[in-house]
């Protein structure tokens, strides 16, 4: 039984107890998070209901269809419905339990936050689509675990939770960038710099960067190349040639050990990009030092 029925109805509606059985609630005074759980909700698939509140679905899989204005839409993974408060629509039933996440959030509370965006403009969410902003689901987790475990100070810490989802959602459908984005790059890219210092005698190919910086490999060389004002192969490049240079200041190894050490295919291959980048061959910039 769900002892705080009050809260539940006025983010979503005339709902009873019996209607959300299958499903595990997670609710605060603007905000409530929705889990079906071995079955539908009951008042999610009523003919033509509304919700007080604006709705947000996070789908898992494209099983759920949603009835809306005459039109059948399937949800897609990893993208978030959106709907307004008072449209009308109907969850239509599956064979199998949905796998989706729904998130109601106040009205009032919604519009108060919307309005510290000059460049957000009012709009009727109307089964829109939004892609999940990467932070949104480990926040919900955190949300429910919170609305799970209530002890000192728990209230303050939904609310602060509330406010986070509430911003990440305004930021995704308005496509305002949040600057947490510039940072996050940052860190990453630095996490490739790094891998590349102690990886410099293997084979690095941009797949492998890319990989390390969890980007796709195109969005990684743009954004490699933004951060650090160089092409990642070009900066690869540089750093071996760099690190050759001192290997050869030392003067104890053979030029094919060089090559190998710095992560070159061959001595000849070594030698020609040594050439081009100094207008001198390796083993002439070792003689000018002995």
């Amino acid at each position: 039984m769900h002892d705080n029925i009050a809260q539940i109805q006025h983010l979503v509606g005339p709902v009873t107890q019996d209607q959300i059985r299958y499903v595990d609630c997670f609710v605060t005074k603007h905000l409530g998070l929705f889990l079906p759980v071995g079955g539908a909700c009951q008042y999610a698939l009523s003919h033509e209901h509304t919700h007080p509140a604006y709705m947000f679905v996070l789908a898992f899989d494209d099983h759920t269809k949603i009835y809306l204005k005459g039109k059948i839409i399937s949800t897609r993974p990893r993208h978030i419905f959106t709907l307004s408060p008072d449209i009308a629509h109907t969850e239509l039933a599956g064979d199998l339990p949905p796998r989706y996440l729904a998130l109601m959030i106040d009205k009032t509370f919604w519009l108060e936050q919307l309005r510290l965006y000059p460049e957000a403009q009012p709009l009727i969410l109307n089964g829109n689509f939004v892609e999940s902003p990467s932070d949104f689901l480990p926040t919900c987790k955190k949300f429910m675990i919170e609305c799970q475990n209530i002890s000192s100070g728990s209230e303050a810490i939904l609310n602060a939770l509330s406010l986070e989802l509430c911003h990440y959602l305004i930021r995704a459908i308005w496509q305002i960038k949040s600057p947490k984005e510039t940072i996050s790059s940052r860190f990453e890219i630095d996490r490739v710099i790094e891998f590349i210092q102690t990886n410099m005698a293997n084979k690095i190919s941009i797949i492998d960067m890319a990989k390390v910086a969890c980007m796709s490999p195109s969005n990684f060389s743009r954004v490699f190349k933004k951060e650090v004002g160089t092409s990642p192969y070009d900066y690869l490049l540089d750093n071996r040639l760099i690190q050759a240079k001192k290997i050869l200041q030392a003067g104890d190894k053979e030029i094919s050990e060089v090559a190998l050490d710095c992560g070159f295919s061959s001595t000849s291959h070594f030698s020609a990009k040594f050439s081009r980048k100094y207008n001198l061959s390796p083993a002439k910039f070792r003689m000018s030092f002995r």
